[in-house]
């Protein structure tokens, strides 16, 4: 292998819920929940019947937010099979989507209703596939925390800028200061990660993130509390699933390049001291700082959560046990082998600041009207959670562990795996049943399109002939125009009886409003006009035998011969 440049493959493996946002939600104009599962979808691929396109655009013109997502709801059936994303929504928030979804969750005092719009946020994901993955970004964040602490060696920081309320402007004075450089001579920028993508499907589901109090809250009547707090609806990828994701790290080395330095003398690379002997990042040391820092903060919060008995016992029992020194996973850990880390959104600002007395300024916000206070620790945490008023089965976000170029399998972490997908719901029947649906789905919007088409192209045609009929009427004579429009009005009623409507015969009464009554007004306008001519009168004939008797009943041949005066418009009388 080259020493200009070094390739490790890294496999990660969550221990615990993960999510990482990415600015997006499901809302319920684009996902439904039937029976525990949701799926998720681009409501423009549906196709929608007559009826169900005239009570949306219903709706929709009434502006009534309550009867769009009931809509949806309702119309379930027609969405389903167009569904890019299916997976299990956890007891609470299905139970929560079937009692509030187009219902008012209060009234405003000027009398408007506030809807819940059930959103939940969404995992970042692939593009097509949408699939989760986790960003290098936030792989090589956490290590960069981990690397600064170690620098700083819980120093109380002299070169942070606060505001007037305590609050820290910016602590790039303090990352330059123990990074001894800039970007240009950080070290981390010789650490090169691509983005951790699934080499499976994952397997996710929509859980709660609650937020709870580190410390017990005794109410005035000396009785502990158990405030309910915040809870949101969250796209998490599964603890358990062995080396899910996969992702490889570069590491160039600047070789004779260390401790080069610019025309004005200033560094131009890294500091040798934070490199390898050939100015490159040692991966095993980084694993080594990442796992210290990282294992003393999970330790310290699953004692937090022990005495407060939030977190989940089974959980803890088995993440120690896991984790221990004298397990093979444990060694690795120790060894530099593995990385312990810590991602996304909630993964607590505990475990992104750095360590020591007075060195972390947490900001903490107060009651409303408060001023927020500034702390080295958080007085709450955020909670994995099957149902929002959960108190003793909680997990922690965030945690996951990375292998880096694993060979063979890690016994005891694809045990724990197996442990933790025991009862839990395999989806690949559902996504087989899903893409069979799909399918079905995805045939019937092509008859239906084609069959607009073909509508489509029927009124075209009709539009073509019924302009070609006007521009040949226009050119007739008065009588030729009148003998036509009766012939026409005669042909368009019987377009419309048996097989092919279900309308009736209009009744030969001349004494009735209808075609009767105006093919004898026709009749007589004809014998008694010195307009018409002979062949006017005969193709008149000819029109009320061939085209009236169709559209009119009773027709009794002979006695509408002398009604109609027929031999007189043939000039045979």
């Amino acid at each position: 292998m080259s020493p200009f440049l070094t390739t490790h493959r890294l496999h990660l493996t969550p221990l615990s819920p993960l999510h990482i946002g990415c600015g997006e939600d499901f809302e319920p104009t684009n996902y439904v929940i039937e029976d525990s599962l949701l799926y998720g979808f681009d409501p423009s691929r549906a196709a929608l019947n007559d009826q169900q396109r005239g009570k949306l655009m219903d709706v929709a013109r009434r502006g009534s937010l309550a009867g769009v997502q009931r809509f949806f709801r309702d119309n379930a059936a027609a969405f389903k099979p167009h569904a890019h994303v299916v997976m299990p929504v956890c007891s609470g928030v299905a139970r929560m989507y079937e009692q509030r979804i187009g219902e008012a969750a209060n009234v405003e005092a000027s009398g408007n209703q506030v809807f819940n719009k059930l959103e939940i946020e969404r995992h970042v994901y692939t593009g097509a596939l949408q699939q989760p993955f986790i960003p290098g970004t936030s792989f090589k964040g956490a290590l960069r925390t981990a690397w600064l602490d170690e620098l700083n060696a819980e120093r109380q920081p002299h070169d942070v800028e606060f505001k007037r309320n305590g609050e820290a402007k910016s602590s790039a004075a303090l990352e330059k200061r123990l990074l001894q450089g800039d970007f240009q001579t950080s070290p981390l920028r010789l650490l090169k990660v691509a983005d951790l993508m699934p080499i499976r499907e994952p397997e996710r589901e929509v859980l709660f993130a609650v937020n709870r109090k580190k410390r017990e809250v005794i109410g005035r009547d000396g009785v502990p509390m158990q405030p309910k707090g915040i809870a949101a609806r969250k796209d998490c990828v599964l603890p358990g699933q062995y080396r899910l994701f996969a992702a490889n790290v570069t590491l160039p080395a600047l070789l004779k390049h260390v401790g080069a330095t610019d025309s004005k003398g200033k560094p131009a690379t890294p500091h040798a001291q934070q490199l390898t002997h050939q100015g490159g990042v040692d991966l095993h040391r980084l694993a080594q700082q990442s796992n210290q820092y990282h294992l003393h903060r999970l330790r310290r919060e699953l004692a937090v959560l022990d005495g407060r008995g939030l977190v989940h016992p089974a959980w803890k029992r088995s993440i120690e046990l896991l984790l221990g020194s004298q397990s093979p996973l444990g060694q690795k850990l120790h060894t530099g082998r593995a990385f312990l880390v810590r991602i996304g959104r909630y993964g607590s600002a505990d475990s992104k600041t750095l360590t020591g007395e007075g060195v972390a300024s947490i900001k903490i916000m107060g009651a409303k009207g408060q001023p927020p206070t500034f702390e080295s620790t958080t007085k709450t945490v955020w909670l994995a959670a099957q149902n929002d008023n959960d108190q003793k089965h909680l997990i922690p976000f965030g945690w996951a562990v990375v292998e880096i170029d694993p060979e063979g399998d890690c016994a005891d972490l694809q045990q724990w795996c197996a442990q933790q997908n025991q009862g839990r719901p395999s989806m690949a029947e559902h996504r087989a049943r899903l893409q069979a649906e799909r399918r079905k789905a995805d045939e019937h919007k092509a008859r239906l399109a084609q069959e607009a088409a073909a509508r489509a192209e029927t009124a075209e045609a009709e539009r073509v002939a019924a302009e070609q009929r006007a521009q040949a009427l226009a050119r007739m004579t008065p009588q030729a125009q009148a003998i036509e429009t009766l012939r026409q009005a005669c042909a368009d009623w019987a377009a419309k009886l048996p097989p092919h409507g279900n309308f009736k015969k209009q009744l030969a009464d001349a004494n009735k409003l209808g075609l009767y009554q105006d093919a004898t007004r026709l009749v007589k306008t004809a014998l008694q006009s010195p307009d018409w001519s002979a062949d006017d009168k005969a193709a008149l004939a000819e029109v009320l035998l061939t085209h009236l008797s169709q559209a009119v009943a009773p027709w009794d041949a002979k006695e509408q011969r002398k009604k109609l005066q027929l031999a007189q418009l043939r000039g045979e009388a």
